[in-house]
């Protein structure tokens, strides 16, 4: 399996983002993990990786799609907005306390969506996601 560049986690939850940064880091499947609590911090957050040639745009998210304000599906309304679907390589993975049918239906329109994580990320969900983000990338001719 390839190693990625840098995973971004966006959640609002401080516990779960600690415990999904050590898991990542344990692995050893990306060389920088980041963290964003809220959407308007990711947006900045890709805004700035995009302008500044010493942050790397992340190759993949970890997304939570229940956060305050803004949830998980209003970053990717303004994440496709912004363009970013189309100047990346990035696959987004949504974090999810209950698989609602309502959320598997929506997020079928965004085609950088590789999946759902339970809460918390584990190990075999993590290599799961990985896989079908490798799948994706081979697919869409993206290697």
């Amino acid at each position: 399996m390839y190693k990625l560049n840098h995973i971004l986690i966006i959640d609002d939850d401080q516990i779960n983002n600690l415990f999904s940064q050590i898991i990542l880091e344990d692995a050893d499947v990306s060389n920088l993990v980041s963290t964003c609590h809220s959407v308007p911090e990711a947006l900045d957050f890709l805004r700035s990786a995009e302008t500044d040639s010493e942050t790397i745009f992340p190759d993949m998210i970890l997304l939570d799609i229940s956060m305050p304000s803004l949830d998980g599906f209003d970053f990717l309304d303004r994440y496709y907005a912004l363009g970013y679907n189309e100047r990346h390589r990035t696959f987004i993975s949504m974090f999810t306390s209950s698989e609602e049918q309502e959320h598997v239906n929506r997020v079928e329109q965004y085609d950088v969506v590789v999946g759902f994580i339970n809460k918390p990320l584990s190990l075999p969900t993590l290599h799961a996601i990985l896989a079908l983000q490798a799948s994706n990338r081979t697919e869409n001719n993206f290697e």
